[in-house]
């Protein structure tokens, strides 16, 4: 009679295939994907901005109007601006109390503000030029830039929570168009960039020129605080210049096509997009970068926006064409 093999496991080999059948799968990385598309009849989006996970803004259009989207968290939805709100260029926001106020720039001179309640009221700045940016440290406190490329009128007026008003800009050592970007750390603290290289400084009592060694355009701009702020831009080439709270240093990235838009984590490590759909993450205190995602290729993508969860956001569309636009927004979410 033969014998019966025994094929029982050892018990600590059991108890190791055990143990492993338990463990659980590894998390997936959290990966690059399309979080919207619309045709012509939508248009292009320029700029995003949010408070929250759940509540992230997007705007845009075509030249005849503006639209808006807003993300939940989960699926972006179309957003009301007001009736007849031409071509939104950007949006940004500010806390009042426990709400937002959202502040939205656009063509023709229009500005949009929709309150805590959710009303809108629409103000106009008595201009043609398109306003490219706006930026507040507080409701009654905010600045909104523009002008038209080419053209002999850039614009950068304040808001005081009862009017808007003209600023004059200083003398400069060059002719420029445009203001394209305002931003700053508080109401001392401010910074407008834009055509030919411009960049504007702001200490809450007069506007004086500052240089970054550079004349290419200076698209967008975004920081931690007073000694780390990152602006982005060129056409052909991309620019990257940073302030240290001292000077401004820049560089010309020439393997990387024109910059658009630029968003900076808490820990210095920067999320920026441009010109056939490249999204880079830029290493905090430099100008070393890697690519992330081309995945809007060959779409342009203008803004970027992230959050302290990891999300991140870039917006734009077809804009190397003429209009009229279709929209793409790529997102990553943790």
């Amino acid at each position: 009679m033969r014998a019966r093999l025994d094929r029982r496991l050892p018990s600590w080999t059991l108890s190791l295939v055990l143990l492993s059948a338990c463990e659980p799968e590894p998390s997936p990385e959290p990966a690059w994907a399309i979080g919207l598309e619309r045709g012509q009849e939508f248009g292009a989006l320029l700029s995003v901005w949010g408070p929250s996970p759940s509540e992230v803004y997007a705007v845009g259009g075509n030249p005849e109007a503006g639209v808006m989207v807003r993300f939940d968290g989960a699926a972006w939805r179309d957003e009301a601006l007001p009736a007849n709100f031409p071509l939104a260029n950007w949006v940004y926001g500010v806390p009042t109390g426990s709400e937002t106020v959202l502040w939205v720039a656009g063509n023709d001179g229009q500005v949009a503000r929709r309150g805590p309640a959710g009303e809108w009221t629409q103000m106009d700045l008595g201009t043609p030029s398109a306003l490219w940016g706006i930026w507040g440290a507080a409701d009654d406190d905010m600045w909104t830039v523009g002008g038209n490329i080419p053209g002999t009128d850039p614009i950068l007026a304040h808001w005081d929570g009862q009017a808007w008003a003209r600023v004059t800009i200083p003398a400069l050592d060059r002719e420029f168009s445009a203001l394209l970007k305002v931003w700053g750390t508080g109401p001392t603290n401010v910074f407008a960039v834009g055509h030919r290289g411009v960049i504007l400084h702001y200490d809450g009592q007069a506007w004086t020129q500052e240089l970054a060694g550079t004349t290419a355009d200076i698209v967008s701009l975004w920081g931690t605080g007073p000694a780390e702020i990152v602006a982005v831009g060129g056409r052909s080439n991309g620019m990257i210049a940073r302030y240290d709270g001292q000077a401004w240093t820049s560089e010309t990235i020439g393997i990387l096509p024109g910059l658009n838009g630029v968003w900076l984590a808490d820990d210095g490590a920067g999320f920026v997009v441009g010109t056939d759909g490249v999204a880079l993450e830029l290493a905090p205190g430099g100008f070393e970068w890697s690519l992330v995602d081309r995945s809007t290729r060959p779409d342009t993508l203008h803004g970027a926006f992230g959050l302290s969860n990891g999300s991140r956001f870039g917006v734009g569309g077809n804009l190397m064409f003429s209009p009229p636009w279709t929209g793409v927004i790529v997102q990553l979410l943790p």
